[in-house]
């Protein structure tokens, strides 16, 4: 599909003010800002649109002057071998800063794809770092979160490496669970699977074969209920365990580790 550039759909640059509030809040529970932050980050200047399922948010090898906030929706982080093969490296849902390196960098090293129809915020990379210099504690909110990002990869090159094929994808529903109860994107129990099977296994490593023999047999033991693209946890334990998931890679807050429900 056409890819869809910040500059696409034509919209004013504006404060955000609701539409970040999730962005926000994440950085908010993460590192304890104070409303003063907290306001300020709110009123950064961006260019807001809808990009389609299956269209891309940032283009790999494309220079770029902002950096993209997802506002709803879910997306993923990608990277293809020379013989197009595709590595999934990073899942996104609302809240999330896709691409958050790229206020250091100035060239994007990978892609960001919509897994569903998303809507996102492009803010400028000038007003970004302006911000942060200004206020201490924002720079250091988005320093943790980069560590954050790059705890979560460290934790899915141990999944790919040492885990066999059961354990891998046991390991991304339990991680998708926790992350979407921690968003509120728990909907009474059921948590989004935003991945077809041939994507699953392009965060996994296998065949969409394997991935669908997998699935299947969680179901027939009992630990999980799929249908639509949505999943239910019917044994949180016996999942976790299955998995070898210890959720303290996602440095969530204290008081945030309950169970997924």
């Amino acid at each position: 599909m056409a890819s869809l550039a910040p500059q696409a759909r034509d919209g004013a640059m504006r404060p955000l003010a609701r539409s970040l509030l999730a962005v926000v809040a994440r950085l908010q529970r993460q590192s304890g800002l104070t409303d003063t932050e907290r306001d300020a980050l709110l009123a950064l200047p961006a260019h807001m649109t809808v990009i389609e399922r299956g269209d891309h948010l940032v283009q790999e090898g494309k220079a770029t002057d902002s950096c993209c906030a997802l506002l709803a929706g879910f997306a993923c982080r990608h990277r293809s071998t020379g013989a197009g093969q595709r590595q999934i490296l990073a899942i996104h849902m609302k809240g999330d800063l896709v691409d958050l390196q790229n206020a250091g960098l100035g060239t994007v090293d990978y892609g960001v794809q919509a897994l569903t129809a998303v809507t996102v915020a492009y803010i400028p990379r000038r007003a970004l770092l302006k911000l942060a210099a200004e206020h201490p504690a924002i720079a250091k909110a988005l320093w943790t979160d980069a560590l954050i990002d790059a705890s979560i990869t460290r934790e899915w090159l141990m999944n790919l490496g040492r885990r066999n094929a059961y354990q891998r994808i046991s390991h991304l529903l339990c991680e998708l669970a926790v992350r979407e109860n921690h968003a509120s994107l728990n909907d009474d129990g059921n948590f989004a699977v935003p991945l077809t099977q041939e994507q699953i296994g392009e965060v996994t490593g296998l065949t969409a074969v394997h991935v669908n023999r997998t699935i299947q047999r969680m179901r027939a033991e009992g630990f999980i209920r799929v249908a639509a693209q949505r999943m239910s946890i019917v044994d949180w334990p016996a999942l976790v365990a299955a998995a070898d998931f210890d959720r303290a890679y996602l440095h969530q807050p204290a008081g945030e580790n309950g169970v997924p429900s």
